[in-house]
């Protein structure tokens, strides 16, 4: 493994432009993003898999259980299948591709239909480096991906909560793990007494991050109303000076990626500039392709699709709330919930209202990173799906447990047949001496070698 994920990092100028040109990014921010941190990701992830899939020994009482042995043991599933959608074509693979052949799985890849080239290429440097046959590659649209759903004996999926619930349903019809991560609206918490140019320059951050084509990329901020003639005005101005990608290579954005989710960009800033709220960056088109410019709206609240709905583009919408407990309690109020943040310099009082976020990962001054780290699940809640991508916690989907139980014993277990005054007063003590009533040894230890005789005595040919 460590040897395909080298070989990736070797050949990244080849993966960077193919990156590039599918996802509209820049060659810089493919690289930084997904080509080179393949080795580094794979580092961690063989750490997780040494601990996680040693195999595990099950404690006896011998009193109870005398003679006994057992070990857990993990066993791959067989074949995964891993769909993946087009806003990271080679991250969304890696981090469920280590742990799924680190646990002794074969893969299928889907990619998306949007981002074949990247999926193919990651394909091809495994057929190069390991085992022949060991990964698969399938391309297509939906009905590729729903016929791998149905060839596979584990399914990681990450994209739409659409698409999400019916990969499950199958799933559940076939009784085959399925992990699915299904997107989200991150909330940040911007607080009175935060850091204010490392809060703007954070949440300019995650928010823009891949023309905020990012499942955990903040969409929504709530700014408490002590703060928010300062805290706002500085996010627009950041934000405006973000760059759309043309062609120069020194920009921070790239375009949106398809002309369908460039729409739902449009139509969720138009409802929201018709229910009046202000956009005081951005809004519009750029350029001639698919670019948007990077947009802050100020004035939101819910009921506009840019608070309610994942917009999946370069748009932070700012809601203005009273206090902490109104940010919580509407940061909360969504459908989804995937990361979440707070910025405070009062790291006690960000640690207690992370925990109160109704999310999978819950971040005091930063967001996000979390999806790069090999040792933390990746996961969410609501309809955000119940996937868990990375770390120790991933592997149910990899691996299913088998018990090896040894019996050592010679002697026929006490509480086998016949059931006879004797086997009460063994139950009877075995009862009384786990409720620590260490008398009850004297009344143990004389009726098991009576129990022994009764036992052997049933498979004799005259019983005695």
């Amino acid at each position: 493994m460590l040897a395909f994920a080298r070989a990736a990092v070797e050949r990244h100028a080849e993966i960077i432009p193919i990156l590039a040109s599918e996802t509209g990014r820049s060659a810089l921010e493919c690289g930084l993003n997904e080509a080179n941190g393949i080795l580094e990701y794979a580092r961690g992830a063989v750490g997780v898999a040494k601990k996680t899939l040693k195999p595990e020994r099950v404690p006896f009482n011998p009193v109870a259980f005398p003679g006994k042995r057992a070990v857990i043991e993990p066993l791959p599933r067989g074949v995964v299948g891993i769909v993946a959608p087009w806003n990271y074509p080679l991250a969304n693979f890696y981090k469920s591709l280590f742990p799924a052949l680190l646990s002794g799985n074969a893969v299928v890849l889907k990619p998306s239909e949007h981002t074949p080239r990247s999926g193919a290429w990651l394909a091809g440097v495994a057929a190069e480096t390991l085992p022949d046959g060991l990964v698969q590659l399938a391309q297509g649209a939906g009905d590729v991906g729903a016929a791998v759903v149905d060839a596979v004996d584990a399914v990681v999926f990450t994209g739409s909560v659409a698409t999400g619930r019916k990969i499950a349903a199958r799933a559940g019809e076939r009784l085959i793990p399925c992990s699915v991560e299904l997107g989200g609206k991150d909330a940040a918490i911007v607080l009175a007494d935060c850091d204010l140019p490392r809060t703007v320059a954070g949440i300019a951050q995650w928010g823009m991050h891949n023309a905020g084509q990012n499942c955990a990329g903040i969409e929504r901020v709530y700014v408490e109303d002590a703060i928010a003639d300062t805290f706002v005005p500085a996010l627009a101005r950041a934000v405006g000076r973000l760059r759309v990608e043309d062609g120069s290579g020194e920009s921070e954005l790239g375009p949106l990626q398809n002309a369908p989710q460039l729409a739902i960009v449009e139509a969720h800033v138009a409802d929201a500039r018709a229910k009046g709220a202000t956009v005081l960056c951005g809004g519009e088109r750029v350029g001639q392709g698919l670019g948007y410019a990077a947009t802050v709206i100020d004035g939101c609240a819910k009921g506009m699709a840019v608070v309610d709905q994942e917009t999946f583009g370069p748009v932070l919408a700012v809601v203005r709330v009273p206090d902490a407990d109104a940010a919580v309690a509407a940061a909360n109020d969504s459908k989804y919930g995937l990361n979440g943040s707070v910025w405070t310099t009062n790291l006690a009082l960000g640690e207690t209202l992370a925990r109160q976020l109704d999310v999978g990962i819950a971040n005091v001054n930063n967001h996000s990173f979390a999806g790069i780290v090999p040792q933390i699940p990746w996961t969410g809640v609501k309809d955000t799906g119940h996937g868990v991508a990375a770390s120790r916690h991933s592997y149910s989907t990899f691996v299913r447990p088998r018990t090896v139980l040894v019996d050592k014993n010679t002697a026929p277990d006490p509480f086998w047949f016949p059931a006879n005054a004797d086997l009460e007063t063994l139950a009877t003590a075995v009862r009384d001496l786990s409720m620590g009533a260490l008398g009850a040894v004297f009344r143990l230890l004389p009726v098991l070698g009576k129990r022994t005789k009764a036992i052997r005595a049933l498979s004799q040919e005259e019983p005695t």
